[in-house]
């Protein structure tokens, strides 16, 4: 989970409550005089069941934990979550800050214009040579902007620091590093660089190949920074959104695969850079397209490698997939259908680079040979045993039933343990018994859901039918701002959303637009700035999909969003006022009223959705 979701886990509402005001039972609920404006009948209540706090007084606020510390404390999102974190022992990441971000982007494209101008350069023309032997022509090796790191002397902290940056920036910029002594040296020497661009065009780090055989590391990448993260980043997917838009998303794993197919007219291919599809990356891919091909090097020797990283993709697929499920219940956002990752396995020893350098010819048939990769994998497990021998048999349906636990739709995992007993010839009965056992094993979570593959991809998928409204209603002002018009942000109520991160983005969106929370003046959108421990969420809903055909389905969907986030809160409110009044049985009193007036607001709301088709 994210680090504000495990804070939240920590925290007892009612606990934390009690430390500012003298909370008293009340029924299923807790109440107390309200300690933010003067009262003499508490109006304020805690409810322990859903972690949540209200006012029905003259304030009219609520929230959550987090919401309840910014509002006592008088304290912002981070410093408030800072706050909550110290109180449960949790200890918080110092990420990216204000004004940092910008300039490790401004660090990096000074140090790809360098690596490229030393490229052009006499000393670079044996990298030239070497590109030239691997096929890449000028025009390729101008558009992926390719360059060369000297090998000795520290020339680029020598040349950023002379052009004004620091060399603590640039070494937060993963560019350089320090030593026990306090000397700072370059990270990439004597080596091919490849610059990765994230989704928005943006230098977000590097990669590299060594050029000296006796060099200890081959292939090196950016560290980890505030900007650059690269389970977050598909190589190359800055110059495919459009083919990937028409054509579906190959993906490979390696810098040149990606460049050579680029090279060859293979636009809509990128590279995941070596790692497991992410969540992340998921998130973006989705955006564009559902048709997913997976182009694997024929490499026998790392079979078991590739297996866990396609069990890995695979899980993030159905995670995916999952939610969507769960969206479509709320709004006409989602797309019916669910991304599918097929698979494409290149001959033995080969890959995308070589098969393409070698036979361009046939790329295209090897693509639209792909198969779904429940197929893939069994037709390939099958061929690496032998299904007459019990135990091989047994190792087949494990390592498939791994992968059938995962995924969420009912119907569709019956399918698929369906055709696994008739291809494995197993009683379906005795699949199904060990399919519980394999979601009960260690390091799954209950409902056959794989964990993410590393942390940067355990963004937690929503768990009640509002959180995706809400991200939904987000993802819409992000994306179709100009679309909708200021109206649109101003007929949303902080208060409707009941995750203080939402509060956090939806009041940053409206400072982007220079109006503050009770206007905009339309102007051109600023920097949508956040916590920094909210920058992924913010870029997950930046990246969510929401396939919508015209103007006019924009306008009913955001109407239907709208509604139904604000229908939401009101019933969650009623529910609410309702046990109060249970517990303090005065039907005649303002709550009571409020009760009748929410009621009247969700029917009209009722009515107004009817006419939304």
């Amino acid at each position: 989970m994210t680090q504000i979701d495990d804070i939240k886990s920590r925290v007892d509402i009612v606990e934390l409550v009690a430390s500012y005001v003298n909370l008293q039972r009340s029924g299923n609920s807790y109440k107390a005089n309200c300690p933010f404006h003067q009262e003499r009948t508490p109006s304020f209540y805690v409810f322990a069941d859903r972690q949540s706090w209200r006012c029905f007084g003259a304030c009219a606020e609520g929230g959550d934990a987090l919401s309840f510390v910014m509002k006592a404390e008088r304290l912002d999102f981070r410093e408030a979550l800072h706050r909550l974190g110290a109180r449960v022992g949790v200890v918080i990441e110092d990420r990216n800050t204000s004004g940092v971000g910008d300039q490790l982007y401004q660090i990096n494209d000074a140090a790809r214009r360098y690596f490229q101008r030393l490229l052009d350069e006499p000393e670079g023309k044996f990298v030239r040579d070497y590109l030239a032997d691997r096929g890449l022509n000028d025009q390729t090796i101008q558009m992926f902007e390719l360059g060369y790191s000297p090998p000795r002397d520290n020339r680029l902290l020598a040349h950023l620091t002379e052009v004004g940056h620091t060399r603590e920036l640039v070494a937060q910029a993963g560019l350089a590093r320090e030593t026990d002594d306090g000397r700072y040296y370059d990270l990439f020497r004597g080596r091919l660089i490849i610059p990765i661009r994230d989704w928005s065009g943006r230098v977000a780090g590097f990669g590299s190949r060594a050029l000296n055989a006796d060099a200890v590391a081959k292939y090196l990448n950016t560290p980890r920074t505030p900007v650059f993260d690269k389970s977050r980043i598909l190589y190359a997917m800055h110059l495919a959104k459009e083919p990937v838009r028409q054509k579906g998303v190959v993906v490979v794993e390696g810098y040149m695969d990606a460049i050579m197919a680029h090279q060859h007219g293979f636009d809509n291919v990128v590279a995941s850079m070596g790692t497991a599809v992410t969540e992340q990356q998921v998130a973006l891919v989705r955006r564009l397209t559902t048709h997913v091909t997976m182009a694997l090097d024929g490499d026998p020797a790392g079979r078991n490698a590739t297996l866990r990283s396609l069990e890995s993709s695979w899980g993030v697929f159905q995670q995916r997939n999952a939610r969507a499920s769960q969206a479509g219940a709320v709004s006409v956002l989602q797309r019916s259908e669910a991304m599918e990752m097929l698979v494409a396995e290149l001959p033995s020893g080969q890959d995308p680079d070589d098969f393409i350098r070698a036979t361009p010819q046939e790329w295209p048939a090897f693509v639209a040979g792909a198969s779904p990769l429940f197929e893939y994998l069994l037709a390939s497990l099958s061929a690496r045993a032998d299904l007459n021998n019990a135990d091989d048999k047994a190792w087949v349906a494990q390592t498939m039933l791994r992968f059938v636990a995962q995924v969420p739709d009912a119907i569709r995992r019956d399918l698929y343990l369906d055709e696994l007993s008739v291809r494995l010839r197993v009683n379906s009965e005795t699949l199904r018994s060990a399919m519980r056992t394999v979601g009960r094993s260690p390091g799954r979570r209950a409902g056959g859901e794989t964990p993410p593959a590393t942390a940067d991809a355990a963004t937690p998928a929503p768990s009640r039918t509002e959180d995706v409204a809400e991200e939904y209603c987000l993802a819409m002002l992000l994306q179709h701002w100009d679309e909708l018009g200021p109206e649109a942000a101003i007929a949303v109520s902080a208060d409707w959303f009941e995750r203080s991160e939402h509060r956090e983005i939806y009041r940053s969106i409206l400072r982007a637009r220079s109006g503050g929370e009770n206007g905009s003046d339309g102007g051109e959108m600023a920097e949508i700035l956040v916590a920094p421990e909210v920058e992924s969420h913010l870029n997950l809903l930046r990246a969510r999909e929401l396939m919508l055909a015209s103007t006019s389905r924009l306008e009913q969907a955001w109407k239907q969003i709208r509604l139904g986030i604000e229908k939401e809160f009101l019933n969650k409110e009623i529910s609410q006022l309702l046990t109060v009044l249970q517990d303090e049985a005065d039907w005649e009193s303002p709550a009571a009223r409020q009760v009748q007036a929410g009621k009247e607001r969700v029917r009209e709301i009722n009515q107004e959705l009817a006419g939304v088709t």
